[in-house]
């Protein structure tokens, strides 16, 4: 199989994984009860500062798989600049460990890798960094979360 084809054929796999994932991700039917309720009656659910900063990070991604997705090279390398001045902020820090600084590390590496193929216009380097940009925050998140619970 040639590279470009296993690059089609991951993203491929990438989109699915991401949709299967949305449409799991709430299947708690109290949670939506509650939530739906909370709505009815005008009520935002507060999120916390983490969920924000959270949320702008997943922001960010999505419109690098948009530009990888449409082939715009611009689009990936803005999200790339967008995710790199995320990571690069105070409240990346969730913990102070250094397993946690590593992966920070790790993932500005790699941010700055796919945004220099963006810029290249070389949409397999760019998608596989894309790919390795999901794995080191899968990676990650499961470190935060062992920490959390561990302290808890």
């Amino acid at each position: 199989m040639t590279r470009s084809k296993f690059v089609s054929w991951g993203l491929m796999a990438l989109l699915a994984a991401g949709a299967v994932w949305m449409s799991n991700r709430s299947s708690d039917a109290q949670d939506k009860a509650a939530k739906v309720a909370k709505e009815e009656k005008g009520e935002q659910p507060k999120k916390t500062p983490i969920q924000l900063f959270m949320r702008k990070k997943l922001e960010a991604t999505q419109k690098v798989m948009e530009g990888l997705a449409i082939e715009d090279y611009d689009l990936i390398a803005q999200g790339a600049r967008q995710l790199r001045g995320i990571s690069a902020a105070a409240d990346f820090a969730v913990v102070k460990e250094a397993l946690y600084t590593q992966h920070a590390d790790e993932f500005r590496r790699i941010v700055d890798r796919m945004e220099k193929q963006a810029k290249e216009k070389r949409l397999d380097g760019a998608a596989l960094s894309y790919m390795d940009m999901t794995m080191s925050c899968v990676e990650c998140h499961k470190f935060v979360r062992n920490i959390l619970v561990t302290e808890n």
